[in-house]
């Protein structure tokens, strides 16, 4: 007893599982995570050293350079890339595709880090190790307060963040733009000297008196009682008035009398976030792992609408991002796409197969969806646009088993056999080629799911749907299929099976190229190479940009450019944009690039001179527009400044589409490779925006120390340097403790001090050991030097990246005249021994996830052929097999010429995805020559009657998989629509050719002539 009679014999049990598989599907769909894109794993971290007071230089050879022979003993590292400023170094640390544990390789940074401690300079904060940089915020939110101390505005930040951490599916909640408060006491050198006191003294005259220590204990009877003695600061007022004693003199001063005493915040600020134009505190909420961004979206939004409620007028909270939205509206639109390609499907069927087994034959449409959404919750899959189009790929070629099983069920039931019997012969003699060409189907796409890099992750899910899809397919035809064809099939007497118009036609077609099979294989040869030569024409993308109403703005002011100077710029461009009315909103982020909002969002630079504006709008057309006037806006109002207007992508991510990358070991010659490659590639039509990651040279006063002299005065070195920083930047001398908030207490010089350096050498220099002080202009000489402001290192040796924009063109054209113009600057004399180009970008990241597939597709391939040569035992059978595929290079160039799309990865997806449809198609073609075969026809005659009883199923399973992607291909936007398309036109094209090519190239490898090959009607047609 078979599958299939067991089935009919055991209905019941089936129909219950039928049933179960139902409400599995439906019950996954309506619990099943979502979200808009597939995930893939951000597998960068940073390492962020603090070296207060150093130039870029001395960051570079002290700490950058230290950390990364450290990292670089990883082996799991693939880049490391690091940026060293003025006192701080930044780097970022890539790990190699194939890794997947990601927990363990960050300890084993945090542990080289830990062993590179010791050999860091005194001065150098810890290292801060950030793995949690790839980490999505699903739900932010901007906290505005119209007339609002930042103060109040942060305790109520405090609440809701407290507030929305109870939330079930909310995993961590983080703020941008909350500023750091500091109690300030400003001091005039002139003061300090009166009284002889030093900011060390200061220091530790107010760290003594605000204590919080314990006082012990004593037992008292049978009580023990904790005995404290109370010393710290209670208020600024208490502060203000705290009593010092005024060295070698017998009375005392208050703090207040040599100092002015405010409360306010970091200044200059470090980091800053605005909405509207208005400051704002910026709330980003990150969903909890294997939650529900859209029950996570709609439980924040209800707690927000809560706390608005009771909070004062004019404290208000705006929607910056919030992905629900776009998760709801992406399912939405591609699940109407799927029900659409489900109804284009059925009509196909029930056309071509009649309204019964039409009917029979699209139960199964549904039910091995049903199965495969069931089944994708514990694979690992959401419902994300990748996994519903995959449904929508998988449909037509899931009919294909169903079409076989009922027709042959069909035919013998019709020939007068027992429907029992039929069942059973009909699961006997399919089981094995239909699982064979499922299989083979799905080691088509196995390349994709285990390809080692950032795409094939973002793409994986496609293969799971697929051999989901294709499994239930093939189980279900094995079973429902014999049981539904058992009970509702009618079959009737059938004579002259093949004397159809359209039988005639084929077969008279058939037999002509049989007869010239020489002429023809040379027709469809010269095809297939005209269609690969026209591929050049072609334009090539790696991932188009998203179709969501947002952009972005990266907005570098000159390096050395103070925040409020940055700031009073952002608010220029936040004014133009706000004036259309194209514009909902827009968010600035001064300092750094805030949230991580979208996965494929780049987030690597920060600093003072940077800001990153978020533009939301009303349509995607109006925002194409805007970006384009918004570009022209800066160019014409901001010319000393880098910037980039861009859309979101699709995909990894990529950044600038167009990177050359300059390595080598002098400053100076970087910067004079960059100019040269600058005026090389600014007349290419496309060309916009080239900007390098190094930025301009930045001022530095520089500090001369006399040695001899401040020796002889008494002062360090130290000295100078600690006094310079006290009265510029501050001297952390003790806290201040306001309830949970620790608020440090800073010493430092009053502004007019700060503010000009013109009187920077009459600054005191205090001596940290007996407090003296004398005239910074008595010790040391000023002078102002040039520096590099940022030097960035890639893999420890110095890389300056020139960017570049494309407008107007396809990258890859605009690329190719990029690299054919820097190819004769590399070629002539002026380029220098010893400094070397790379290109990134676009090209780098596409030819890493071609190569990872490439490298994958031996072994799909070895297996897919093992398995061909398992069900044939033969090499001929497969190598046809194989053969027949190559047409479909004619359809996906005509189709990608007359549509105008490029080829990117999701184009190349569609490849693989047809070479899979059609290699099922031949395996089924000659399955059928073979049993025809081992029923005695002649081979001439099996190779004709199998290529006409596989016509129909073939057309129809094209017709099917063609209907179904006709949806996506005409609303599935620019990332689906090249896929769909080369799918659509690629089985178009092939699916005509293989129904001649397969039998043809049979006949050649098995050496039948048909030079006076006639159809015997009489014979030939005859009902089975």
């Amino acid at each position: 007893m078979n599958l299939g009679e067991w089935s009919v014999r055991n209905h019941v049990t089936v129909s219950v599982m039928l049933v179960m598989i139902l409400a599995g599907g439906l019950m996954s769909y309506t619990t099943i995570s979502r979200k808009e894109n597939p995930e893939f794993t951000v597998r960068t971290a940073t390492v962020t050293t603090i070296f207060p007071g150093a130039s870029p230089r001395k960051v570079e050879e002290l700490v950058t350079d230290k950390l990364e022979e450290k990292i670089r003993e990883m082996p799991e590292i693939k880049n490391v890339r690091s940026q060293s400023l003025t006192g701080m170094s930044l780097i970022m640390v890539d790990i190699h595709d194939k890794y997947k544990n990601m927990h363990e390789i960050w300890q084993k940074l945090r542990n080289k880090v830990s062993d590179a401690r010791p050999d860091l300079p005194d001065g150098v904060m810890t290292p801060r190790i950030n793995d949690e940089f790839g980490d999505v915020f699903g739900v932010v939110v901007a906290l505005t307060g119209d007339g609002y101390t930042y103060r109040e505005m942060k305790d109520v930040s405090d609440f809701v963040r407290n507030q929305l951490l109870k939330l079930g599916n909310v995993g961590k909640v983080e703020r941008y733009g909350v500023q750091e408060e500091r109690i300030f006491a400003e001091f005039s050198n002139a003061r300090l000297a009166e009284y002889g006191f030093s900011p060390a003294h200061l220091a530790q005259m107010l760290s003594e008196q605000n204590v919080l220590q314990p006082g012990g204990d004593a037992v008292v009877g049978t009580e023990r009682i904790i005995i404290s003695a109370t010393g710290e600061f209670k208020s600024v007022a208490q502060l203000r008035q705290t009593s010092l004693q005024i060295p070698g003199r017998p009375e005392a001063i208050a703090l207040g009398d040599i100092a002015d005493i405010r409360r306010g915040f970091i200044d200059p600020p470090r980091t800053l976030a605005r909405f509207n134009g208005e400051p704002a505190i910026v709330i980003a909420v990150n969903m909890a792992k294997g939650g529900n961004v859209i029950e996570m979206g709609q439980a924040v939004m209800k707690r927000l609408r809560e706390i608005e409620s009771r909070l004062p007028v004019g404290l208000d909270f705006h929607l910056l991002s919030y992905q629900p939205r776009f998760v709801e509206r992406s399912i939405s639109e591609f699940m109407v796409n799927l029900l659409e390609a489900f109804v284009f499907v059925v009509v196909v069927v029930l056309l071509f197969a009649g309204l019964r087994t039409g009917l029979i034959v699209g139960t199964l449409v549904p039910m091995a969806m049903m199965a495969c959404i069931a089944l994708m919750p514990p694979f690992g899959v959401e419902l994300q646009k990748m996994s519903i189009a995959s449904l929508i790929i998988a449909l037509g070629m899931l009919v294909d088993n169903g079409v076989v099983v009922s027709e042959n069920m069909l035919v013998r039931m019709a020939g007068g056999e027992d429907r029992l019997a039929a069942a059973a012969h009909a699961v006997r003699t399919l089981w094995k080629p239909l699982l064979s060409a499922s299989l083979t189907t799905i080691l088509a796409f196995l390349p994709i799911y285990i390809a080692e890099s950032d795409t094939g992750e973002y793409c994986g899910s496609l293969f799971v749907v697929v051999t989901l899809t294709l499994m239930a397919s093939w189980l279900l035809s094995l079973t429902m299929m014999p049981l539904l064809c058992h009970y509702f099939l009618r079959p009737r007497q059938q004579k002259q099976t093949f004397a159809g118009r359209f039988y005639r036609i084929y077969r008279g077609g058939l037999i002509l190229c049989l007869r010239r099979r020489t002429l023809f294989l040379l027709a469809v040869i010269g095809l297939i190479t005209l269609s690969l030569w026209g591929m050049k024409f072609v334009p090539k993308i790696f991932f188009p940009p998203n179709d969501r109403e947002m952009f972005v703005i990266d907005f570098f002011q000159p390096y050395g450019t103070d925040i409020e100077a940055t700031v009073r710029r952002v608010a220029r461009v936040e004014k133009f944009l706000r004036a259309h009315d194209e514009v909902v909103s827009v968010g600035s982020f001064i300092g750094n690039g805030g949230p991580r909002w979208y996965l494929s969002l780049s987030l690597e630079d920060r600093g003072a001179n940077y800001a990153k504006l978020v533009i939301n709008t009303r349509t995607v057309e109006g925002m194409a527009k805007l970006t384009e006037e918004t570009r022209h806006y800066l160019d014409r109002n901001f010319p000393d400044t880098r910037h980039s207007v861009l859309r979101l992508e699709n995909g990894p991510i990529v950044g600038a589409p167009i990177q050359l990358r300059i390595s080598g070991d002098d400053y100076h010659t970087l910067y004079r490779l960059r100019d040269a490659i600058t005026k090389a590639i600014y007349p290419i039509p496309g060309v916009t925006n080239i900007r390098d990651d190094w930025g301009e040279w930045t001022k530095k006063l520089e500090v001369e120390v006399r040695q001899d002299q401040a020796k002889r005065a008494g002062f360090s070195s130290r000295d100078i340097a600690l006094s310079l920083q006290t009265q510029l930047s501050g001297l952390p001398a003790t806290d201040f403790r306001e309830g949970k908030e620790i608020i440090p207490v800073v010493l430092r010089s009053k502004e007019a001090w700060r503010r000009d350096l013109g009187k920077i050498e009459s600054l005191n220099v205090y001596s940290f050991r007996d407090g003296r002080s004398t005239p910074l202009m008595q010790l040391a000489s000023t002078r102002l030097v040039w520096q590099p402001s940022n030097i960035r290192r890639r893999n420890q040796t110095r890389t300056m990246t020139v960017k570049v924009d494309v407008t107007g063109r396809f990258t890859s054209a605009v690329l190719a005249d990029v690299m054919a113009a820097v190819k004769k600057l590399q070629a002539s004399e002026d380029w220098p021994v010893g400094y070397f180009l790379e290109y990134g970008g676009e090209k780098e990241e596409s030819g890493e996830s071609q190569k990872s597939l490439a490298a994958k597709f031996p072994l799909a391939f070895g297996l897919m052929a093992l398995l061909l040569v398992a069900q044939f035992n033969a090499i001929r059978a497969p190598v046809i097999i194989v053969l027949t595929v190559f047409p479909m290079f004619i359809g996906i160039t005509a189709g990608l010429l007359l549509t105008g799309d490029p080829f990117g990865f999701m184009a190349l997806l569609g490849v693989v995805s047809l070479f899979g449809i059609l290699v099922n198609n031949a395996i089924m073609m000659i399955d059928q020559i073979e049993i025809e075969k081992a029923a005695g026809q002649t081979l001439q005659d099996a190779i004709v009657v199998s290529a006409q009883k596989r016509f129909r199923p073939i057309i129809m399973t094209a017709i099917t998989t063609i209907m179904g992607l006709v949806p996506l291909s005409l609303q599935g936007g620019t990332l689906w629509s090249p896929l769909a398309n080369v799918l659509i036109f690629g089985l178009a094209f092939s699916t005509v050719l293989t129904l001649a090519l397969c039998p043809v190239l049979y006949a050649v490898f098995f050496r039948t002539g048909f030079g006076g090959y006639q159809w015997d009607a009489e014979v030939l047609e005859k009902g089975e």
